[in-house]
């Protein structure tokens, strides 16, 4: 069963018969200090309902997270079974590397000062 969720704002609109209303709607088991002041009963609803959304904060699995997660190992995977020796980078000049797994040539960057909006090209060798 859900409940709405007050603000201390909105409480403090309330009267002490609304308030003990409130307190008995949504089950609320939180101390009430001194039950004729208006603070003590606000209090006991805002305490009541702050440990019932960290409770439920805390049992809800956080769905990105649990993508986030899934995807980040699924790319570790990928990056151990594709990249099983380390990259070897060849600088053939200032503005030019190659890159190399093992024997093969993975990858080339070069500076291109002809070219106006794409100085640097990078191409990538696919097998």
């Amino acid at each position: 069963m859900t409940h709405i969720i007050y603000s201390q704002q909105q409480l403090q609109l309330k009267s002490i018969a609304r308030l003990k209303q409130i307190y008995s709607e949504i089950a609320c088991t939180a101390e009430v200090s001194d039950k004729r002041c208006k603070d003590a009963w606000i209090s006991a609803i805002v305490n009541y309902q702050a440990s019932k959304i960290q409770k439920l904060t805390l049992a809800a699995p956080d769905n990105q997270a649990l993508a986030q997660a899934e995807l980040d190992h699924f790319i570790a995977d990928q990056a151990q079974a594709i990249a099983l020796e380390p990259l070897t980078i060849v600088e053939i000049s200032f503005d030019h590397h190659e890159y190399y797994a093992g024997n093969q040539l993975v990858a080339s960057i070069s500076h291109d000062d002809n070219h106006l909006t794409q100085r640097w090209v990078v191409m990538v060798e696919w097998h």
